[in-house]
């Protein structure tokens, strides 16, 4: 029962593993390499404060099951061989690493060149010529400011003016003395004095800053350049460290030999005319464009975590407020001059108690605390280093961060 189910059960898989190799073996496959980070004729930043290696990703379409080689040629014309990449599945971003640091290199014009067999289909030469700008990467400071806004309303005084009359009765200075049998006395009380008291409230306005800061911290996400609609163009150069079937011709190992020489040193000079025309369009250039998708920011921004306090002042319309201030007038009167009588019986004669009245003005102030609230973000953007891994292999950065 086992030995008669077993082809049942297996040869489905045997049958698709057979075909699957057999329909990645196409003849008449052509290769086609799409550029994701560099294209061909664009200009490109590297930041030479990075130690990192410099990488290059393309993505295949058409191709059978096989590996392409990865070649840099610098501008002195010499040629790096970076690591192979596979051209299957299409439509995947591969990256190549080549054995040379970023803060290695020198602004020139650089070619990638991507070489294959194509496993049994047609064999394929490609090539990218891009200009690359080295240099250290310049740091701009970027300074947040809160502004507080605060509202001032101006007082207009209007002063309004009240007579208070004060009153005394005085006297009498003068006692004259009648003889008589009856003796009459004088009692002058004290004065007595009578206040009236006017209170008026006055307003100060106090300001109170409150601020808020709200501290948010988000995962930058990567930004993969998409697939140019171009495929890269026919390779021009011919190495010399790899042969690829796609530049071969039928032709005697000598005659070849001597060929490639001769190329060789086209292909130098030609390299080296292009360095000296791309300086002189650097010279010229106040500040050399580059593409956005560079894999290098010529320029990081850091932000400061402390904000500016700027104050904003606005004037509300003016508030009149209404005081009254005081005159005195002070009236006296003198009473007459009191008779003293000189006799046996004595008289007392109590005189009007004097009356003063006096006005007074108090001032009490009522303070009025505003609170302004500002409220102030701070972003902080994280990156994992494993998601820069990822998206590098992608062909893409991290916005601020390459």
């Amino acid at each position: 029962m086992l030995f008669t189910h077993f082809p049942v059960l297996f040869a489905p898989a045997i049958f698709t593993s057979i075909f699957t190799s057999i329909a990645f073996a196409d003849p008449n496959s052509v290769c086609n390499s799409f550029g994701i980070d560099f294209l061909d004729g664009n200009e490109y930043f590297i930041n030479t404060n990075s130690n990192d290696s410099f990488t290059v990703v393309s993505e295949f379409e058409g191709c059978n099951a096989d590996v392409a080689d990865i070649m840099l040629v610098l501008p002195s014309g010499d040629e790096l061989i970076c690591s192979e990449v596979n051209t299957t599945p299409d439509d995947t971003p591969e990256m190549s690493t080549c054995p040379i640091l970023k803060d290695q290199m020198v602004t020139g014009e650089y070619l990638i060149l991507i070489l294959g067999n194509n496993g049994d289909g047609n064999p394929f030469a490609y090539e990218r010529d891009i200009t690359l700008d080295c240099g250290p990467q310049a740091t701009s400071t970027v300074t947040p400011t809160v502004t507080w806004n605060v509202t001032v309303t101006p007082t207009d005084t209007s002063t309004i003016w009240s007579t208070v009359t004060n009153t005394s009765t005085t006297g009498p200075f003068t006692t004259y003395t009648v003889p008589s049998k009856t003796r009459t006395r004088t009692i002058t009380p004290s004065d007595v004095y009578t206040t009236i008291t006017r209170t008026r409230t006055r307003h100060a306005n106090t300001w109170t800053k409150i601020q808020n800061i709200i501290t948010s911290t988000v995962t930058a996400s990567c930004s993969v350049p998409p697939k140019p609609q171009r495929p890269d163009k026919r390779c021009t150069y011919t190495p010399t460290l790899l042969h690829p079937k796609a530049l071969a011709t039928p032709t005697s190992k000598r005659s070849r030999a001597i060929r490639v020489a001769d190329r060789r040193a086209v292909d130098i000079n030609y390299a080296r005319r292009r360095f000296t025309e791309a300086k002189l369009r650097r010279d010229a250039k106040v500040k050399a464009v580059v593409e956005e998708r560079a894999p290098d920011a010529p320029t990081v921004y850091v932000t400061y975590s402390i904000p500016i306090n700027v104050t904003s002042t606005v004037t509300a319309p003016d508030v009149t407020t209404t005081e009254t201030d005081f005159t005195t007038i002070v009236t006296t009167t003198t009473l007459p001059p009191s008779t003293v009588y000189s006799g046996i019986s004595t008289t007392y004669t109590t005189l009007p108690t004097k009356t003063e009245t006096r006005h007074t003005v108090t001032y009490t102030t009522i303070s009025v605390t505003h609170t302004i609230y500002a409220t102030w973000t701070l972003t902080k953007t994280v990156t994992p280093s494993a998601s820069v891994t990822a998206c590098s292999r992608k062909g893409g950065h991290f916005p601020g961060r390459w």
